[in-house]
């Protein structure tokens, strides 16, 4: 093989393996909501690539580390606590069961 080719194979297999360490995940974005005991208060989540993220309540930000497990979304925010959320696909939208029996339900804004 030629040492052009060579190098042309080269380039083009890096740049497909590149291409799929690049993948987006379907979790990445922004969520809003507005929590059943607080109607005036608005939730906003933000996922960002490599697992990073920022949960905004009450005009407080907390990061977190969020990550799938089993089809859910795990947050875990800085504080120490965990929360598990359930995707719903068909309204672009995640659950959370939250202690007391209340639901909070955040919409996706933005990709």
């Amino acid at each position: 093989m030629k040492p052009v080719y060579r190098l042309l194979a080269g380039l083009l297999l890096a740049g497909l393996l590149s291409a799929s360490c690049e993948s987006r995940s379907l979790w990445e974005g922004q969520y809003v909501g507005q929590p059943e005991q607080d109607p005036a208060g608005t939730v906003t989540l933000t996922l960002q690539a490599g697992g990073k993220g920022q949960w905004m309540a009450a005009q407080e930000s907390t990061p977190l580390r969020w990550e799938e497990r089993s089809g859910a979304l795990w947050l875990h925010l800085k504080t120490g606590g965990v929360v598990v959320a359930k995707a719903i696909p068909s309204e672009k939208a995640l659950v959370f069961e939250l202690p007391g029996g209340f639901s909070l339900l955040l919409r996706r804004v933005s990709p």
